[in-house]
């Protein structure tokens, strides 16, 4: 599996790492990675666009945001779907 690559400086304003940008999108370290190799052959990104640093990745949290909201909104809310089920039934006293 691969490692989350580690910085010792802080990210240029308004721009997060690679763990920070899986944190706020939601899409795991190795996916956004795969984003980014896609968005540098072929100009598309299924995830949120990065952005070089140097020689790092770094992704704008304003990108990050933009993506989240063409995704259509949040995921159900899983406390929301529980609640929503039927209760079980109830079991025999044996």
């Amino acid at each position: 599996m691969p490692r989350t690559p580690t910085f010792n400086q802080p990210p240029p304003p308004g721009h997060v790492w690679a763990d920070e940008a899986s944190r706020l999108s939601g899409r795991a370290v190795e996916t956004l990675y795969k984003d980014r190799q896609k968005q540098k052959r072929t100009g598309h990104s299924d995830g949120p666009r990065s952005v070089d640093v140097g020689r790092k990745a770094a992704w704008r949290i304003s990108d990050i945001e933009t993506w989240l909201n063409q995704q259509g909104g949040p995921g159900p809310d899983a406390q929301l779907l529980h609640d929503s089920r039927p209760p079980e039934p109830a079991r025999a006293a044996a």
